[in-house]
C-alpha cells in the first residue's frame, strides 16, 4: 500500500493530504517549535500571500524541496479559480508566488442546475466552482494530484484529474473527462461536486463524489484513477438501480480514509437505503482497494435522518490509531463508533446497536422558529472529521466542535471506547453553520495545541462571514491565542470546512478573502509585521458572495 502520511524530512514536517494522514487524524506530531509557552508569549500574523480566488483546499506544506536553486519548506495553495500556487513557506520577504499552474476555466455557479433549496437559502457557492477538494502529494515522486471543475468554450461542464510537478507547477499529466455508470446511475460533471479532499493509496487517486446542494438527479461515487498514467480505474456507485437516488459523498471536505491494507472508507448522505438492493445511502462503507464493497453500517433511524436532512455524512470517518476502530458523525450531532472488521450492516433498533458505541456529542434542539420550520436546523450538526490525539497526561483524546455548541474533548480507550461525558469543554460556537474546524500539532505526546477556525459570530451558510482561528491548550481547552484582536490586520474571511494546517512553528490558514495567511512567532519585539505590499485585509464580512456548505 502507498497511503499517504504526514513525514519528516531533512528540513522538516510535511503536510501532504488533508488532515494530515490517510487515517485523517488531524494531527502533526512533530512540532516543535509551538507549545503551549511559545504561542501564549509572541505569537502572530506573520506576512499574507495574494491569490486568485477562494480556498476551499487545506493549504499543503512539503519541507526541504528544491524550486529555483534553493532548498526551502513550500506551502501550495489551490483556489476555486482552477489556480495552484507554490510559496516560500518561511520567508516573509518572497512575495512573490514560486509558480502558479492555472488548469482551466471554473464553472460559474449559475451553469449549475438550480437546487430547490437556493431560492430559500441562496447558492452555497458563488461565483465560480473550480478546484474545491484538497489535492494530495507524493514528495518522492515530486507529483501533486488536483482535481478541477472546467467550463469549456462550448459550454461543457468536465471534471479532470490533474497531475503537476511540485518543483516547477508544470503539467505532468491530465485524465480524461471523469465519468462513470452503473446501469441508470451516471457520473455527470455537471450536477456531481467533488467535494472530499483527493485520497493517495494502492498507487491509485481516489475520489468521491456528490451533489450541489441536492440538485439532481445524482447518485455519490467513489473512483480510482492510476496515479501514474491517470486512467480511471474502478468506481463504486451508492445508489445504483432503476429507483437510484441521492447517497452523496461530501463529508465537509474531508477525505476518504485509508487503512493499513488499502482499504478505503466514507460516509454517505441522504438517499435511497436498502441492503438488498445494494443502495447505502445514510451509511459508513468499508471498500477494497479496488472498490469492491466490504462491509457497511447503516443506523437504525435512517429514513428519519434522510426525511429531514440530517446526513450522516456531513461529517468524514477518522481511523482510531492503535485499535481497528473508526469513529464518525452527522448532522444528527451523534458519534458513532464501529469496529473496521465486523461494521454491524443494518442496525435493527436504537436498543441492539450492532456500533461498538453510539453517543450524543451534541445538545439538540435549538428552540428557533427556524427548527419549527426546518427539523435539520434543529440539531447541532458535527461538519468534517474529528481530530485525534495520544497525550502523555490524559491519553487518547478526540476533539469535535459541533455548530451553535462548545467545543469537546472526549476519552477513548480501543477496549472501554469512549467516556460518553466529556473530559473537557471549550466555548460555544457561533448561531449557524458549520462549526469548527480543528487541527492537531504536539511534539509525540506533549506540547499539544488544537487549533480551530470558524465563523467569527455569523451563520456561514450561505454568506461569506469573518472568520476567526483560536489555539487552544489540548490539554484543558483554555484559549492560549485568537486572532479576534477587532484590527483590520485581524480580520479575514471565514474558509468554510477548511482546518488550519501546521508545520515547522508555522500555521497556514486558508481565508475566503483572496490570501493565506501565515502565523508563526513573532520576532523581538512582539510586534505585529507590517503588511506585504499589497496587502489589503477585509474590512468587513461581505455578504454579496455566499460560499457555504457543500455536499
Amino acid at each position: 500500500m502507498s497511503a499517504v502520511f504526514a513525514g519528516a524530512s531533512a528540513r522538516g514536517a510535511n503536510v501532504l493530504t488533508h488532515h494530515n494522514d490517510a487515517g485523517r487524524t488531524g494531527a502533526n506530531l512533530q512540532e516543535t517549535v509551538l507549545t503551549p509557552a511559545t504561542v501564549t508569549n509572541g505569537f502572530g500574523k506573520l506576512f499574507s500571500r495574494h491569490v486568485h480566488g477562494q480556498i476551499y483546499a487545506q493549504p499543503l506544506v512539503v519541507s526541504g524541496i528544491e524550486i529555483s536553486n534553493k532548498v526551502r519548506n513550500v506551502v501550495y495553495v489551490a483556489t476555486m479559480e482552477n489556480n495552484v500556487y507554490a510559496f516560500d513557506a518561511d520567508d516573509p520577504k518572497e512575495e512573490n508566488f514560486l509558480w502558479r499552474a492555472e488548469l482551466g476555466t471554473p464553472v460559474p455557479h449559475d451553469e449549475i442546475p438550480e437546487p430547490i433549496v437556493a431560492a430559500i437559502t441562496g447558492y452555497n457557492i458563488d461565483p465560480s466552482i473550480g478546484i474545491t477538494s484538497t489535492p494530495v502529494i507524493d514528495p518522492a515522486k515530486r507529483r501533486m494530484w488536483v482535481t478541477t471543475k472546467v467550463f469549456d468554450s462550448s459550454g461543457n461542464k468536465q471534471y479532470f484529474l490533474k497531475c503537476l510537478d511540485i518543483t516547477t507547477g508544470k503539467l505532468v499529466g491530465c485524465s480524461e473527462d471523469i465519468g462513470f455508470t452503473n446501469g441508470p446511475a451516471v457520473l455527470q460533471a455537471k450536477v456531481a461536486l467533488q467535494r472530499p479532499a483527493l485520497l493517495l493509496a494502492n498507487n491509485m487517486i481516489y475520489l468521491a463524489f456528490g451533489s450541489h446542494q441536492d440538485a439532481g438527479p445524482y447518485s455519490g461515487w467513489v473512483v480510482a484513477l492510476d496515479a501514474d498514467t491517470l486512467a480511471q480505474k474502478h468506481a463504486f456507485c451508492v445508489t445504483p438501480g432503476e429507483d437510484t437516488g441521492m447517497g452523496g459523498i461530501w463529508q465537509s471536505g474531508s477525505g476518504p480514509a485509508a487503512d493499513s491494507e488499502g482499504n478505503i472508507y466514507v460516509m454517505t448522505g441522504n438517499g435511497k437505503t436498502d441492503g438488498a438492493k445494494q443502495q447505502f445511502s445514510t451509511s459508513f462503507i468499508k471498500l477494497s482497494p479496488d472498490l469492491k464493497l466490504l462491509d457497511w453500517f447503516t443506523p437504525w433511524n435512517y429514513q428519519r435522518l434522510t426525511d429531514e436532512d440530517l446526513d450522516l455524512g456531513s461529517s468524514g470517518p477518522m481511523l482510531l490509531p492503535g485499535s481497528e476502530q473508526l469513529v464518525g458523525g452527522g448532522k444528527q450531532g451523534w458519534l458513532y463508533l464501529l469496529d473496521r472488521n465486523h461494521m454491524g450492516n443494518l442496525q435493527q433498533s436504537h436498543a441492539t446497536p450492532p456500533a461498538l458505541e453510539e453517543f450524543k456529542a451534541a445538545d439538540h434542539w435549538t428552540l428557533t422558529w427556524l427548527s419549527w420550520l426546518f427539523p435539520a436546523f434543529g440539531y447541532h450538526h458535527i461538519h468534517g472529521s474529528l481530530v485525534y490525539w495520544n497525550s502523555a497526561e490524559r491519553g487518547p483524546l478526540v476533539y469535535v466542535w459541533p455548530e451553535q455548541t462548545r467545543l469537546k474533548a472526549f476519552k477513548y480507550d480501543p477496549v472501554t471506547h469512549f467516556q460518553k461525558k466529556p473530559v473537557l469543554r471549550g466555548p460555544k460556537a457561533p448561531m449557524g453553520m458549520p462549526g469548527g474546524f480543528l487541527s492537531i500539532s504536539a511534539n509525540g505526546d506533549r506540547d499539544g495545541i488544537l487549533w480551530t477556525t470558524s465563523p467569527l459570530s455569523d451563520d456561514a451558510l450561505t454568506a461569506t462571514v469573518q472568520g476567526v482561528m483560536r489555539a487552544f491548550d489540548a490539554l484543558t481547552l483554555q484559549q492560549l491565542w485568537s486572532t479576534d484582536k477587532n484590527t483590520p490586520d485581524d480580520r479575514f474571511n471565514f474558509a468554510k470546512n477548511c482546518p488550519p494546517t501546521i508545520a515547522n512553528g508555522k500555521v497556514y490558514l486558508a481565508t475566503f478573502s483572496d490570501r493565506l495567511n501565515v502565523y508563526g512567532l513573532l520576532p523581538a519585539p512582539h510586534t505585529s509585521p507590517t503588511l506585504a505590499a499589497g496587502d489589503k485585509p477585509s474590512q468587513k464580512a461581505s455578504r454579496h458572495r455566499r460560499p457555504g456548505q457543500t455536499r
